[in-house]
């Protein structure tokens, strides 16, 4: 009996560290393909288009219209096509358009398309944003742990975070009209979070003067 509880044990360690491994090193999944542009290294599964430079700049141009902009954050990019390696690396949020790990900045991308700009989440509703967008958002909460600690993520409010990541993107996967269809059948989707959240940071930073340090403070004080 002992000898099993210590193969278990040893076996539970293993995982444990080959999980942790490909948390903090997603590239041990053998990405067949790289590019480095600047400072930015992006890891694929399928080939990397000629316009990859035009798509990060895209991106770029999005975040530095931030207040807190700084530069440095989510320049290690890894490409999926949706596959096995997403879900290894996404766990339990393989429904997300992409990740970002506060471990060294790293942003993870579901089934992309990176010669149309384009990225998909495997929805029937609100299924696909642009490539450019989704590395804009997830940049941008590297921007919020940058700013406000790396405890972020868990210290404000999802609303708030998203809502403001998906400002600095320049809009997110549901349209005025889509969202207006969707509360009107009072369908609840993943998006509609998203979506309620940036028109609440929106409407927060019109009342504040544009201040996104005073937006992050009254959230702290329940505001």
């Amino acid at each position: 009996m002992r000898r099993w509880h210590t193969l278990f044990n040893r076996a539970l360690l293993l995982v444990v560290v080959v999980l942790g491994t490909v948390v903090l090193a997603p590239e041990v999944l053998a990405f067949p393909h790289r590019q480095i542009i600047g400072d930015t290294v992006v890891y694929s599964e399928h080939p990397l288009p000629a316009t990859l430079p035009r798509l990060l700049a895209r991106s770029d141009a999005l975040l530095r219209k931030s207040a807190i902009y700084g530069p440095g954050y989510g320049r290690r990019i890894f490409l999926t096509d949706g596959g096995w390696r997403w879900r290894a690396l996404a766990l339990q949020s393989s429904g997300a358009f992409a990740l970002s790990r506060g471990f060294g900045e790293t942003i993870l991308v579901n089934r992309s398309d990176a010669a149309r700009d384009l990225v998909f989440n495997g929805g029937a509703i609100a299924g696909r944003r642009s490539l450019s967008g989704v590395i804009a958002h997830e940049r941008a909460h590297g921007l919020i742990r940058a700013r406000y600690g790396v405890a972020a993520d868990f210290v404000y409010p999802a609303w708030l975070r998203e809502g403001y990541c998906d400002l600095v993107a320049g809009g997110g996967s549901l349209s005025d009209r889509d969202a207006a269809l969707l509360k009107a059948q009072h369908r609840k989707v993943p998006a509609l979070l998203y979506y309620d959240g940036r028109k609440r940071v929106e409407a927060a930073l019109r009342a504040n003067g544009g201040s996104v340090d005073a937006l992050f403070s009254a959230a702290l004080k329940g505001g």
